[in-house]
């Protein structure tokens, strides 16, 4: 306990003389969500701390003049700021329909709370921060990552076992819990990444940060960001022009579905776990459309296990999940059909922003475009956003977009 105190102090402290490397370092403390302890009864992480720090000298020392910068952007993006605040609204319902709203506040503290304030606290400060300040600290953020993952493969999948499990299927997990994981942190940030390549002092670093994601996410075995990569490297050969390269790839892929087995298998859902994810949305989709209630609200924040996959599942076969491992009935069942509306126009006003942005600096919105869309396709068989290091990173990259 006296530890996290004085770390706290010093985060403190760090903040109030150099506010910019203190946010930097709670984005590159995105992935170290899973350092854990208690401050008393109250269950946190180090990201949490770290954050908690920062905004509390945000408010002291900065809020008082930040606030007219907020109020600037509120009348730059009056849509965005009402959809972020209904989104908040709704998500706070979430609470209320869940059968154990202690545990759902703190889900909602880690998700949606926190997340947000950070958006508008780098919102308030935007004249501080470039664009290219937040793209090099979350570039940053991956290395850890990364390194651990290749550490993994070379010294054996039991290391650090004391904060992972190891996968039965001789993928790397890094920090993380799953292999998925570890391509859910570290695909949106690779279009980031690789638009930091045009800044040559850091190139070198940027090229190098490039190959120990692109290495971890071989690694991984992560077919949804494999996937997504694969679709995001056709549209950019498209979109830069390469129309006749995009054209073979999109042959080459079709090909490739239809001849080897594996990756048929992969797309169309035909392999074990493909199966258990077109059960999981049966289950969601058949609990909220059970009455008018379930479909409006959903099942409550962390209820999907309880709710929704318990009554009905077959331990057996499916081990238990938290969520329907898909984007729209993630938010759909966790926050109700409103909340999963709001995110989608955030979403959608951050990809008609992007193209905005490609016209005016074609590499920096296509960049953003890329990073949007990988995190959507793979979304769309996992969870890209409800846990703890992917909820902040969303806000950053919106950040990124519109600050």
């Amino acid at each position: 306990m006296s530890v996290i105190v004085l770390y706290l102090l010093l985060f403190c402290v760090l903040a109030w003389n150099n506010f910019k490397l203190a946010t930097g370092l709670v984005i590159m403390l995105l992935p170290a969500y899973f350092i854990r302890f208690n401050l008393g009864p109250l269950p946190s992480t180090i990201l949490e701390c770290s954050f908690g720090a920062l905004f509390f000298v945000w408010i002291l020392r900065y809020f008082k003049k930040d606030w007219l910068k907020i109020k600037n952007f509120y009348n730059e993006h009056k849509i965005l700021t009402w959809f972020i605040f209904l989104l908040l609204s709704f998500s706070t319902l979430g609470i209320f329909i869940s059968w154990d709203p202690v545990q759902s506040l703190g889900i909602w503290r880690a998700y949606f709370l926190e997340p947000i304030l950070f958006f508008w606290l780098l919102v308030g400060r935007r004249a501080e921060f470039k664009k290219d300040d937040l793209i090099w600290f979350l570039s940053l953020s991956t290395v850890a990552v990364s390194i651990v993952a290749i550490l993994q493969k070379i010294f054996g999948l039991t290391l650090f076992t004391a904060l992972i499990k190891a996968d039965s299927q001789n993928r790397v997990t890094s920090f993380f819990t799953s292999p998925n994981a570890v391509g859910l942190y570290l695909g949106p940030i690779i279009p980031l990444a690789i638009y930091g390549l045009k800044n040559t002092k850091l190139r070198k670093y940027y090229f190098g940060i490039l190959v120990l994601s692109l290495i971890t996410l071989v690694l991984s075995f992560s077919e949804g960001v494999l996937v997504a990569l694969g679709v995001v490297s056709v549209g950019a050969l498209f979109l830069f022009g390469y129309k006749k390269i995009a054209g073979l790839f999109v042959l080459f892929g079709i090909i490739g579905v239809m001849v080897i087995s594996p990756i048929q298998q992969s797309l169309l859902f035909k392999n074990q776990s493909g199966q258990n994810r077109l059960t999981l949305w049966s289950y969601t989709w058949n609990y909220l459309n059970k009455n008018k209630i379930n479909f409006i609200f959903g099942a409550g924040l962390n209820q999907f296990n309880k709710k929704i996959q318990r009554p009905v599942n077959d331990f057996k076969k499916i081990e238990p999940l938290i969520f329907p491992h898909n984007i729209i009935l993630n938010f759909w069942s966790e926050i109700g059909l409103f909340g999963v509306i709001f995110f989608i126009s955030i979403y959608l006003l951050a990809l008609k922003n992007s193209y905005k942005k490609s016209i005016q600096n074609k590499y920096f919105g296509v960049a953003l475009l890329l990073c949007l869309v990988i995190f959507f396709i793979h979304g769309l068989v996992d969870v890209p956003y409800f846990k703890n290091d992917l909820s902040f990173l969303w806000w950053v990259i919106l950040a990124i977009i519109f600050i």
